[in-house]
């Protein structure tokens, strides 16, 4: 019988540090992806449009490395307002008036690090000890990247413990230079049976660099967020019982915008019906003087066969903003559909989705807002990190878009409970470029428990907005409405990040409350570590001695919602770095304030930095069980050329319940035993290394899909066998079958 695997998810994972600075963006990136650039399509500044407003805007930006950054502020044109120095793991907002002054709002980008200055030879760290069933600290690497340090000394008060620099024989501790991409950092590993600080208690740690290190290069990823107000400004991105809407947006990566040649933007859903109107923002960020621009109207068409409606042109200036409100453009009352902004130039586009009023005259001032996505983000399955049905009276509407101009999408929508339990299905048959939606008040429970998580698949690529709303209650919580892109799943090492998050706090003049929903969308259980910073960079509890230790379980969800942790300050504002080691975890960040009278909600996109990946592959021919050919391989990239040979180690294991099995072992070979683990070395000068997998035997039914995961660790001693100080740097699962 033939081997094939099929359905490979290429995972994340987790380089036991929460502290990766390098980016690797793939191909097709959208959203999620972190980059050296963000930007921000449109941010109002006192303008009024969808009869409602006046508009205003805050944008943050987060620092995600751990080290210092300077940041340039740009307007759309490219003139620099400002430049900002950012901690490790800081953030700072702005108000749109800073950046545009009385006059109309309009677009920006941000332009990230690339020097960072290290001054002395020598520096001293204080360090929480974290706990100890982890046995490992971290701290920057003040020698540069790669760089050992020529001393190292940790004490705690008068007590100085005793280590060594990388080697072995470590009496208390052993230091070594994280493995690329975390060779800015140094690792502290504390031996079992030495001595150590306390969990939970300080001590300093002295680092001796090398002389004549004084500065080095560096390209680190930043992130963004929009928070959109009316019709009263909040300029530190607070809001109170003065405004009346809230509204936000993630920032777009570079590779969002900067695309080579003709390309196509897509927004899922902009409509006029039920007393909603749209308002598309579009804004030239491109070096040339003008810009033709034509945005195509494709309705939801509900069995007819041509859903293509309208469409408008516009010539844009270099740093000019358009805005087109389908209304007064004509559309009618009662239009759904997908939205394509067409251009061969570089432009970046929002929408604004308002309701002044329902249907029959009632006030509820309510909006959401979503960035228009490449075309080539549009995937066949994305993940919904959250939704709700009956919570509270929140509901949500998932809107989805088939991109293919000529072939109908079968669209499968797939619910799971907090818990990873499926508990029901939705399927619809969608047109070539129509959108269809299903609203969960209108169908049958499905029973997920007032919120969970949902996969969209389809056999042809679509984009999904979600939006969810809260008609009923009591008092000012009711005629709330926040929105999201899904997302398509990412893939390797990383961190997933919220630039702006918030709790609630008299003191702070503002009962703004952000939560954080987790969703694995994997087959496997993972874990992941969450830090709060607050925007200086500094750790704020409930992780100020720890990570939060998050498990997911596979199609499982994690909420960690501000209020439920009474240790974090009152009035927090800050941001959240998730380091994750769980397949496939997406997120998600509401922000709600109840103060604001009628629609206080926003929802941020949670982008990614991503690192290093595990990917597996067929291999050649028509090997059988048992034979002495290479069945499958397994390749390990970390994303860029690395100057020195870096150990690895690649781990298998199968799925509970497997009845075959795989192994790095050449089955014919009968005096090895059935290995599970295998040493292979990224090589000097370059970046990925495969190793060769077998299948052992062939006992399974016909059809029958062997779940397994292959773990990538850095082999610290470089001594073949994985060790508690070896550290994991990807996760990847696939199916044998």
């Amino acid at each position: 019988m033939g081997k094939r695997l099929v359905s490979l998810l290429t995972a994340l994972a987790l380089a036991v540090s929460a502290f990766v600075s390098l980016t690797v963006a793939p191909a097709g990136a959208v959203v999620e992806d972190l980059g050296n650039e963000i930007y921000f399509p449109f941010l109002p500044n006192g303008e009024e449009y969808g009869n409602m407003g006046p508009w205003y805007s805050t944008f943050t930006v987060q620092n995600p490395n751990n080290f210092t950054i300077t940041v340039s502020v740009r307007k759309a044109d490219g003139s620099t307002v400002t430049t900002a120095e950012l901690q490790p793991f800081a953030s700072k907002t702005w108000p749109s008036s800073a950046v545009f002054g009385d006059g109309n709002g309009g677009g920006l980008f941000v332009v990230g690090p690339t020097q960072q200055d290290l001054g002395a030879t020598q520096r001293r760290y204080t360090v929480v000890r974290g706990p100890n069933n982890i046995n490992i600290d971290r701290i920057p690497n003040p020698c540069g990247r790669g760089t050992a340090p020529t001393a190292v000394e940790i004490r705690q008060g008068d007590n100085v413990f005793r280590g060594t620099i990388g080697g072995s024989g470590l009496p208390d501790y052993q230091v070594i230079v994280g493995p690329p991409p975390n060779d800015d950092l140094l690792y502290i590993g504390w031996t079992a049976g030495g001595a150590r600080p306390p969990e939970g208690t300080s001590y300093t740690v002295t680092v001796t660099c090398p002389r004549n290190i004084t500065e080095e290069t560096r390209i680190g990823p930043i992130a963004g967020v929009a928070k959109i107000v009316g019709p009263v400004a909040a300029p530190t991105g607070r809001t109170s019982g003065q405004q009346e809407a809230v509204s936000g947006y993630t920032a777009l990566p570079q590779t969002d915008v900067r695309i080579a040649g003709q390309h196509n933007l897509v927004f899922p859903i902009v409509q006029t019906n039920s007393g909603w109107n749209s308002v598309l923002h579009i804004t030239n960020f491109d070096t040339r003087s003008n810009c033709s621009v034509t945005v195509t109207l494709y309705q939801s068409p509900f069995g007819s066969s041509d859903p293509s409606f309208g469409q408008f042109t516009r010539l844009l200036n270099r740093g000019q903003t358009v805005h087109i409100d389908l209304a007064d453009e004509g559309v009618p009352a009662g239009w759904v559909g997908q939205a394509w902004v067409s251009t061969d130039c570089n432009v970046a586009a929002t929408v604004d989705r308002v309701k002044p009023t329902q249907p029959w005259g009632d006030p509820v001032n309510m909006a959401l807002t979503n960035q228009a996505l490449p075309a080539q983000a549009g995937n066949t399955a994305q993940a919904l990190p959250l939704i709700f049905q009956a919570f509270n009276g929140w509901n949500t509407g998932i809107s989805i878009a088939n991109l293919d101009p000529n072939a109908a999408a079968n669209v499968t929508i797939t619910y799971y409970n907090s818990a990873g339990v499926t508990v029901g299905t939705d399927s619809r048959v969608i047109q070539p470029r129509a959108m269809e939606f299903v609203y969960r008040p209108a169908t049958t429970d499905v029973g997920i428990g007032g919120f969970g998580s949902a996969l969209v698949t389809s056999t042809r690529p679509v984009l999904v907005a979600v939006d969810s709303i809260k008609y009923t209650g009591t008092g000012a919580d009711v005629g709330q409405a926040l929105g999201y892109v899904a997302q398509r799943g990412v893939i390797g090492a990383g961190q997933l990040v919220v630039p702006l998050f918030q709790k609630q706090g008299q003191l702070s003049g503002g009962n703004d409350n952000s939560g954080v929903a987790l969703f694995n969308a994997g087959n496997f259980a993972g874990t992941a570590q969450l830090f709060v910073y607050d925007s200086s960079g500094a750790l704020v509890a409930p992780t100020l001695v720890s990570p939060v230790l998050v498990n997911v379980p596979p199609k499982g969800q994690f909420i960690f919602y501000a209020p439920d942790y009474a240790e974090m300050p009152g009035g927090f504002q800050g941001s959240i770095v998730v380091a994750t080691a769980a397949e496939h975890l997406v997120g998600v960040s509401n922000n709600v304030n109840y103060d604001v009278p009628f629609d206080g909600s926003a929802a941020f996109n949670m982008p990614f930095n991503q690192v290093a990946r595990v990917t597996g592959a067929d291999a050649a021919g028509n090997a059988v069980a048992g034979d002495n050919g290479i069945d499958f391989t397994v390749t390990g990239n970390i994303g860029f050329t690395t100057a020195v040979a870096i150990p690895t180690l690649f781990r298998l294991v199968e799925g509970p319940g497997s009845p075959e099995d795989v192994s790095f072992n050449d089955p014919t070979i009968a005096t090895l035993p059935d290995a599970q683990i295998t040493a292979a070395n990224v090589p000097a000068g370059g970046s990925t290394v495969t190793v060769p997998g077998y299948w052992r035997a062939d006992v399974a039914p016909a059809g029958f899909d062997n779940p397994v995961r292959v773990e990538w660790y850095y082999d610290v001693n470089n001594n073949g066998s994985l060790d508690p100080f070896d550290i994991l740097i990807a996760v990847a699962e696939f199916n044998v079958s």
